[in-house]
């Protein structure tokens, strides 16, 4: 992901009737509010009708390393499209120095992954593939969502074990045993064996180990049955692979290679879109008109870009004393596009851009005190964001870009989306609820 590298903004802002008050760019003062008679306040005004430009936009990619969660799965979206979430992460061992015992042969290997508690869409097993890594990763590098990492394409899996259960709810029963939830995916016995095979050297520290072997890629099939995805967690080092073997001095021995918070490790995101998303299949289409209907995916997936085209000449129309004092963008779902069984996020985040391109927080984000919102409410089926300075500024002139975004929370660690209304919906024919379906931005200022 682009990294956040904005200046922070700091403010203070005082509270009127309980609009937050800002300084219009006409009467810079530093006692904001404080010029205002209650006089002024009975002459407040409020616009809804402000042009707006919404665009869908294909994301390019998100950094995706040093995360806590992976995603694993392919999930079917009534409204976006198949999406596969997919992820690479090196093993470490659960202590150094092991010795295997004299003539050691492997019973079983398996992935024990444990979830995270995360769910996205209807699931039902699916065929997993485990690839070793070519290469070795580094904790202290980034990786990309898009990035392809080099394997030696032998599935390592057990296919006698395929497809394997996804589901965070559902206990296994192994051998009568009763095992609690966990993705578990047995791998072949041969490769296990080559594990105890290898020179006793290979595990005399993490370091050698690693040179050994660089890590796994643990993906689901996309031609293979089932769907859905979890979340499974990559950094408390409950989630690891498990060998069970025995020797001429042990019987029932086992060992652990782990993943952990020092596991260098990263999440891979593949998206094939469904109308009206469907055109950002072809690379060289990156933005959708999103006057109707625009897209928020999570998984470096899509996000809403937001333009203001009539703000100069909005703004030349307002006396010179005017001040804004709240700005708070509407964004509304319509209920057809809210299914439970694929819950939309329980919030987005606005973003912006400076010079460079690079995404940064808007002023609003980084003030203290000052809450943006961003949640959803649904008695009103709408995401609200207060904008106020961000807008205040763009009056101004001092805003370093023209353009917002709108992205999904917990972006690298989730497949979940929301298609929002553009700004050109307009109510049913007949529909007397008062509900305005429409993205909207609600400007109140006096002057």
């Amino acid at each position: 992901m682009i990294k956040i590298t904005a200046s922070q903004y700091g403010a203070v802002v005082a509270s009127i009737l309980g609009f937050a008050v800002l300084t219009g760019c006409k009467k810079p003062t530093t006692e904001i509010g404080l010029e205002f008679a209650q006089e002024d306040l009975l002459s407040l005004h409020q616009t809804d009708t402000l042009a707006l430009s919404f665009e869908t936009v294909r994301e390019d990619s998100l950094e995706t390393s040093h995360l806590s969660t992976a995603v694993l799965g392919n999930m079917k979206h009534p409204f976006f499209g198949m999406h596969q979430g997919s992820f690479a992460a090196q093993l470490r061992l659960s202590a150094p120095d092991i010795d295997f015992g004299p003539n050691p042969v492997v019973d079983s290997i398996y992935l024990s992954l444990h979830y995270s508690g995360d769910r996205y869409g209807q699931l039902s097993p699916q065929n997993i593939q485990v690839k070793a890594l070519v290469d070795t990763i580094s904790l202290g590098s980034d990786y990309y969502s898009n990035a392809s990492f080099a394997t030696t394409e032998v599935d390592l899996t057990d296919p006698a074990f395929q497809p394997v259960t996804l589901n965070p709810g559902e206990v296994l029963y192994i051998n009568g045993d009763t095992v609690a939830p966990e993705v578990r995916v047995y791998l072949d016995n041969a490769f296990g064996q080559s594990l105890l095979d290898a020179d006793s050297s290979v595990y005399d520290s993490n370091q050698d180990w690693r040179e050994y072997f660089p890590g796994l890629l643990v993906a689901p099939d996309p031609n293979g049955p089932g769907q859905g995805a979890v979340g499974i967690d990559v950094t408390t080092g409950l989630s690891r692979m498990r060998m069970h073997y025995h020797s001429d001095t042990d019987s029932a021995a086992t060992y652990d290679f782990i993943i952990n918070a020092l596991s260098p490790r990263t999440n891979f995101f593949e998206h094939q879109w469904y109308p009206p998303f469907q055109a950002l299949d072809e690379s060289y289409i990156t933005a959708l008109d999103g006057s109707l209907l625009s897209g928020v995916f999570s998984g470096a997936g899509l996000k809403t870009r937001i333009q203001f085209p009539e703000l100069a000449a909005w703004e030349a129309e307002r006396d010179d004393d005017r001040a804004v004092h709240k700005a708070e963008l509407w964004l509304p779902v319509d209920p057809q596009y809210n299914d439970a069984r694929y819950p939309i996020p329980s919030d987005l985040f606005i973003l912006s851009e400076n010079e460079a391109g690079e995404a940064v927080p808007t002023p609003d984000q980084t003030s203290i005190g000052l809450a943006i919102n961003g949640n959803y409410d649904a008695a009103e089926n709408a995401y609200r964001f207060n904008i106020s300075q961000t807008f205040q500024q763009m009056l101004n002139g001092t805003y370093e870009s023209d353009k917002l975004y709108v992205v999904s929370s917990r972006a690298g660690i989730s497949l979940q989306g929301v298609v929002l209304n553009g700004p050109e919906v307009e109510p049913l024919e007949g529909d007397t609820t008062g509900w305005k379906p429409n993205a909207r931005l609600v400007v109140t200022w006096s002057e």
